[in-house]
């Protein structure tokens, strides 16, 4: 191997020979190479659905509210009432997580993740400012605006600017892997229920898998909690964008940064396939309004 001190770059030969004597490393950059090739050739996954429950239709719809937990587990095919993928060691881990190792302790979970959520009362009450005061402004409020606002109902500056700037760090991180598109620029965070709400529902369908309950008890609960939570949305990028930054909120203890947010707020990619056409997404066509 020619190392580079030998080369004779008046030589066209030499500087050849010296190059062809890096193959080694020529390997490595075509293999780096190809592999962002084939990434960007290959078509995005498309959304699996099940062939035997609805993708169209009120059901389809209303267990399409879950999307984002189902598919992040994995637990079965987005619209699968039954969560027919979990094995046994998935189902006791479930159980033990969860704790609902009794139906009544399935239900109480359902209860609390789909009323009570995983809500903190002085979040709630900042995001219930800047809707205020985007409404009074007809436009999303600007981070100083916002500030400005919670410090004037009273609330403590300092705790205030850490919440707002993680919040508006994540909806920026959103929007940008999402797409603008998608995430359109005057969507903001008004709640962040949109977790708990998902959560609640890929619940349901985990408890028939536990044999707590059956597919038509999990509908109706499914209903429920579609009817009760979908009016504090406007549609289901909005839902997306509420279930994610809820998620890093949550794990995160309100301090989101560059690295809580690649670890809490990776369900990005699948609100990305679930708003996609293209790749069957079932946000893509079914409605939001029931």
């Amino acid at each position: 191997m020619h190392s580079f001190a030998s080369v004779d770059f008046n030589s066209v030969t030499s500087i050849f020979e010296w190059l062809v004597s890096q193959w080694w490393a020529w390997t490595i950059v075509g293999v780096v190479v190809l592999f962002f090739l084939v990434i960007w050739i290959l078509p995005a996954a498309k959304v699996k659905a099940s062939p035997e429950h609805p993708t169209t239709g009120v059901e389809a719809d209303e267990i399409a509210l879950g999307f984002l937990q189902i598919v992040n587990l994995p637990s079965g095919a987005w619209n699968d009432p039954t969560a027919s993928l979990l094995d046994d060691r998935e189902k006791k881990v479930l159980v033990d997580q969860w704790g609902v190792h009794t139906r009544d302790e399935w239900l109480a979970n359902i209860e609390r993740l789909s009323t009570v959520r995983r809500r903190r009362e002085v979040w709630m009450l900042y995001l219930a400012v800047r809707t205020e005061l985007a409404q009074r402004l007809g436009r999303t409020p600007k981070a100083k605006e916002w500030l400005a606002a919670i410090v004037q109902e009273g609330g403590d500056k300092r705790v205030a600017r850490a919440f707002v700037t993680s919040i508006e760090y994540a909806e920026t991180e959103v929007r940008k892997r999402v797409g603008k598109d998608i995430v359109t620029p005057g969507l903001f965070v008004k709640t962040l229920d949109g977790y708990g709400l998902g959560q609640a529902v890929a619940m349901t369908t985990w408890g028939v898998a536990l044999g707590h309950g059956d597919v038509a008890e999990a509908r109706a609960i499914i209903h429920r909690i579609n009817v009760e939570g979908r009016p504090a949305f406007e549609s289901w990028a909005d839902f997306g964008l509420s279930y994610i930054v809820g998620r890093v909120m949550h794990w995160t203890d309100g301090n989101v940064d560059e690295k809580s947010f690649e670890k809490f707020g990776d369900g990005w990619s699948d609100f990305q396939a679930a708003a996609s056409e293209k790749r069957n997404g079932p946000w893509a066509t079914l409605s939001w309004s029931l």
